[in-house]
């Protein structure tokens, strides 16, 4: 058995591990169920209000993953949320490098429409990058796509949580204003999803990721359109993108694709936690008086069904070539001492009559 949370949550596996802590597949001993576990150390005051920031982000969107619930032990905090097995986008373009284009679109997509909710609640992810963007593990077919990790997101009217001289987001994903310290803005987000979408195209990370896609236009013509709306989407300058996630999203929607190349074989978004959790997230037996309650309820009905069908009818004979038995006659009610005594008295009066006659 590995570590106990708090007296709750059993930390099985590690999955990853950051400068601000890392993550577990957790098993939650109240409902027997297997989640992701976010382990934070509290370094200082900062770091706690960010990690309470993170676990009170509950947008409730189909392509945003929704914390769950957590818990606080010594110097570490940890909260749970949903089990996504098919690892991140970083993991799809380790095993399989440049994707398609369609592929591209599709991924970008639902993560631009996640990026439009958040900002609808006024908040600024400000860390949109491959590792923050989570699968499910969906095979060949279409791909699902969950925006994750909201431990440095901003409210564009909360007040700061560093000085101007700190810098917060990753390196390479970055805007230029937000890495000089500039206050937050959805345009940030939409520069970090040009960025990615161009390693998901080129599968070359920053700062390499230009040059990648200039070189890949110059092999691929039919990828032009696609690669100058990202290259637009991450322009230094915060007033030459797209203003915001939607309208970047609705422009690669009318983006024809018809003469990009089509890939030489599937793109699998394969279960990465299969040795860890396999199966389904339920990790508990059934438990064997379960089974017997279930076995001895599953009895009793039989019986009782057998105790309640009805007779066979003159139907029922006809179709299986029997003869149905004749139904009990009716069983009348006891004879009573008045009427014996009535009998006794007629067979007497019969007797003294023939007695006459003879």
């Amino acid at each position: 058995m590995g570590e106990v949370f708090a007296g709750r949550f059993e930390l099985l596996e590690p999955v990853a591990e950051g400068g601000m802590g890392s993550v577990w597949v957790v098993r939650d001993r109240r409902d027997d169920e297997v989640y992701a576990g976010k382990v934070l150390r509290q370094s200082d005051s900062a770091s706690l209000l960010r990690f309470m920031r993170e676990q009170s982000t509950r947008i409730s969107h189909d392509h945003v993953v929704t914390p769950l619930s957590w818990a606080g032990e010594d110097d570490r905090v940890l909260f749970t949320m949903p089990l996504v097995r098919g690892g991140s986008v970083a993991t799809l373009i380790g095993d399989h490098g440049a994707l398609p284009a369609l592929w591209v679109r599709e991924l970008l997509v639902q993560l631009l429409t996640a990026l439009d909710a958040v900002h609808a609640t006024g908040v600024v992810h400000r860390d949109v990058k491959p590792a923050n963007l989570l699968l499910h593990a969906t095979g060949e077919a279409r791909p699902h796509l969950l925006l994750s990790d909201f431990g440095i997101a901003a409210r564009v009217d909360a007040p700061r949580l560093t000085h101007a001289s700190e810098v917060i987001g990753s390196p390479g994903y970055m805007a230029p204003e937000q890495l000089a310290g500039a206050d937050p803005a959805v345009t940030q987000d939409v520069y970090a999803a040009g960025l990615v979408g161009l390693e998901m195209l080129t599968g070359v990370r920053p700062p390499r990721t230009r040059d990648a896609a200039a070189a890949l236009v110059a092999t691929e013509p039919g990828l032009q359109g696609l690669a100058s709306l990202l290259l637009e989407a991450a322009q230094h300058e915060s007033t030459a993108r797209p203003p915001t996630a939607a309208a970047l999203r609705d422009r690669l929607l009318a983006l024809d694709l018809s003469a990009a190349p089509h890939p030489s074989e599937p793109v699998v978004v394969l279960d990465q936690l299969e040795d860890v959790a396999p199966g389904p997230t339920r990790v508990r037996p059934r438990d064997t008086a379960e089974e017997t309650a279930e076995e001895t309820a599953e009895e009793t009905a039989e019986e009782t069904a057998r105790k309640t069908v009805a007779p066979p009818t003159d139907a029922d004979a006809a179709h299986t070539g029997s003869v149905p038995s004749p139904a009990p006659a009716p069983v009348g009610p006891a004879v009573g001492p008045a009427v014996a005594l009535l009998v006794v008295a007629a067979l007497c009066l019969v007797a003294a009559a023939w007695l006459v006659l003879a």
